[in-house]
């Protein structure tokens, strides 16, 4: 019934009907999916605004037992959550199904996005993040699915979602697994904001959790923050997005692997991704570089253009070498939404195309969202682009390189020609097929110096280029050994 249910609000506009015992449910649009378990949708019951969570499956009874038994966790412990106003199964024995009356506002992760550049708006909302966990943990409540998601930012202040993922222990939360959960919660932050962990630590403690907070080291919660950061990142853009998901779509068989963002999932879209060497050839197509192991091209798709990188196979001894390896079209489309999970500006993923001999690897194409923003190389050499913009533009691609670093990711090609400069001075990482997680410190040392180094050579024979973008490193890193290693300070 889900799987109907989902497609039937995806494919067709109105409402769609679902009627349970205690009147019709009308379910307006889709939520959020875990595909074969799970659907939350958005409607109407009784003429009440509402949010319905259906589910299916093996497991449907247990999880809807669950997330309504974490649901009355809170509202026992005085904790702000929308209010259960009806728990039955489906009809004809389909699963399950709990309405939550709908409590206007905007759900954290959101908001949080919506605040970019207004620092103490982001601070204001982390705060007050911070003390809805921390009255969750000192009623003995622990949120495993931590993501700002499931918090809701309202009028009467902040709303604790996702029943399911609330655990109850004695009260308060011993110290160990409080910690850790704070410090998961800071994580979904913008690295940038660790700035204000000490802040943050001051204000859990002063939300009846003082015991806690003064057994804690701010050098340990820093540390525990960026694991955690960066832990979540990987298991989405490993994991995740190469199977169905909320976000993604994924079909395999012997001769493809697809995985496809649903926001961009229509008809125009799948016709591309069925034949995307045709589009090449299409009037509107634009080659943006054409190489021995990589072709480059825009075209139009519907109301919007995308980017398609095709990574050819030169020849039977370069097709054996990566038949078995991940293609590089797969590395970018995992790289890609690490990066938007880390908050570091990328092109938008919209889909992964593999040609596949059962599990032998060919051809692959990766379809990124169009930006038609100069890249760096050309913005920083424009003399109708002011001093001014350049300064910032500058200290912004500083910002990214060390928010990499802070995330023990190397590019591995920083050429100017793969960053994208907007009107508004701010940086855009592209070619993503390099990138890697550096699992030790020193071999993070090293690889970031090398991106270090490797961005300065593109402004070798410009010394006022040159300078401008040594001062902006040295802004905007410190006193931090990093430079003096690359060679710049």
């Amino acid at each position: 019934m889900l799987d109907t249910l989902d497609q039937a609000l995806s494919t067709q506009s109105g409402e769609v009907v679902v009627p349970l015992p205690g009147g019709e449910l009308h379910c307006e649009r889709v939520v959020r999916r875990v595909p074969g378990r799970r659907l939350v949708v958005r409607g109407r019951w009784l003429d009440t605004d509402v949010h319905a969570k259906l589910f299916a499956g093996a497991k449907a009874e247990r999880d809807a037992a669950r997330d309504a038994s974490g649901s009355q966790a809170l509202l026992q412990a005085g904790v702000l959550t929308p209010p259960l106003l009806l728990a039955t199964r489906l009809p004809e024995g389909a699963g399950e199904v709990l309405v939550y009356k709908t409590v206007a506002g905007s759900d954290a992760e959101t908001r949080y996005l919506e605040l970019q550049g207004d620092d103490n708006a982001r601070l204001r909302l982390a705060s007050r993040l911070v003390r809805a966990v921390a009255a969750q943990h000192r009623a003995g409540l622990l949120q495993r699915d931590m993501y700002l998601r499931n918090f809701l930012d309202a009028p009467e202040g902040i709303h604790s979602l996702d029943g399911d993922g609330i655990r109850r222990y004695p009260a308060p939360l011993r110290p160990a697994l409080a910690v850790d959960n704070l410090a998961l919660l800071l994580s979904k932050f913008d690295v940038e904001d660790d700035r204000w962990l000490a802040e943050h630590l001051t204000n859990y403690g002063d939300s009846g959790m003082r015991s806690v907070a003064a057994q804690l080291d701010l050098a340990e919660l820093s540390r525990r923050v960026v694991s955690h950061r960066l832990r979540v990142a990987c298991q989405y853009a490993d994991r995740k997005v190469f199977r169905n998901c909320s976000d993604v779509r994924v079909i395999q068989t012997q001769a493809r692997r697809l995985a496809v963002w649903r926001a961009v999932d229509d008809a125009d879209f799948r016709r591309l991704l069925n034949d995307p060497d045709h589009a090449l050839e299409s009037p509107g197509a634009v080659v943006l570089k054409n190489g021995n192991t990589c072709t480059v091209f825009r075209c139009p798709v519907g109301s919007r253009n995308v980017v398609i990188k095709r990574y050819n196979i030169k020849g039977f001894w370069h097709g054996l070498g990566r038949a078995l390896r991940p293609s590089r079209a797969a590395v970018s489309w995992a790289n890609a939404h690490r990066l938007r999970m880390l908050g570091i500006a990328t092109a938008m993923p919209l889909a992964l195309l593999e040609r596949r001999w059962g599990p032998l690897r060919r051809q692959a194409y990766f379809v990124l969202a169009y930006d038609d923003s100069p890249d760096a190389e050309h913005f920083f050499r424009d003399a109708s682009v002011s001093q001014s913009s350049k300064r910032s533009a500058a200290e912004a691609v500083a910002r990214l390189l060390l928010k990499l670093y802070r995330q023990h990711l190397v590019h591995g090609d920083m050429k100017a020609t793969n960053v994208l400069v907007d009107a508004r001075s701010r940086p855009q990482l592209l070619d993503l097929d390099a990138m890697h997680v550096c699992q030790s410190r020193s071999a993070l040392h090293r690889g970031h110096a090398r991106d270090l180094r490797r961005w300065m050579r593109n402004w070798q024979d410009d010394a006022e280029m040159s300078a401008l973008m040594k001062e902006a490193l040295l802004t905007v890193y410190g006193d931090d050994g990093i430079l003096r290693t690359a060679g710049i300070a």
